[in-house]
């Protein structure tokens, strides 16, 4: 069996940042060789529409299917991050806890499920960092106002590591969606 071309830089390699916020909600800013760790992931699909952020308004979660070529490098990439956590647990949450705490704590951004192609949960923002829409002739175009159904490449950032009293997880923001395919819509009148 051929060795996949797709990669993520090891975890190992990534560096996590001075701490940024106080009270229950911190972040670790990652980098991975001095840049930020950013991922073009092509041919992925939109199974559902963006679910809003319940936490506050300007946020929404997309859930992608990624092509099987992404899946061994996500699923490796997360069980070394855990293992990397529970190695660092005193730097990240204050406390040494067991593999097994850091573990049930961990809000996954990826989930495979069977024969099913992988789902890889990121966010879509507005603002500063707004997410950015291009069409299949690499132009500039706005938000579309439904995502399901959509087949979509897909820059994603992984921005930094979010650690609260009761949970973690990475922060996955799509930067860039280019829209190659959208279902079309008839009007139902």
């Amino acid at each position: 069996m051929l060795a996949s071309p797709i990669s993520i830089p090891s975890v190992e390699s990534w560096k996590f940042g001075t701490t940024h916020g106080d009270g229950d909600l911190k972040s670790y800013p990652i980098s991975c060789g001095g840049m930020d760790l950013v991922l073009s992931i092509p041919g992925c699909s939109a199974p559902f529409d963006a679910s809003e952020n319940l936490k506050g308004p300007g946020r929404k979660t997309l859930t992608l299917n990624i092509p099987m070529d992404w899946d061994g490098p996500f699923g490796g990439m997360e069980t070394t991050l855990l293992n990397v956590v529970c190695a660092k647990s005193e730097q990240f949450f204050g406390e040494k806890l067991t593999c097994v705490q850091v573990m049930d704590r961990y809000k996954t951004i990826s989930k495979k499920q069977a024969e099913y192609p992988r789902n890889l949960r990121v966010k879509l923002t507005e603002g500063i960092r707004a997410t950015r829409y291009w069409d299949a002739q690499r132009t500039r175009i706005d938000a579309p106002a439904h995502h399901a159904g959509m087949t979509i490449n897909t820059v994603v950032h992984m921005r930094g590591l979010w650690v609260s009293a009761d949970a973690w997880g990475l922060v996955c923001d799509a930067t860039d969606l280019q829209v190659l395919d959208a279902p079309v819509v008839e009007c139902p009148f």
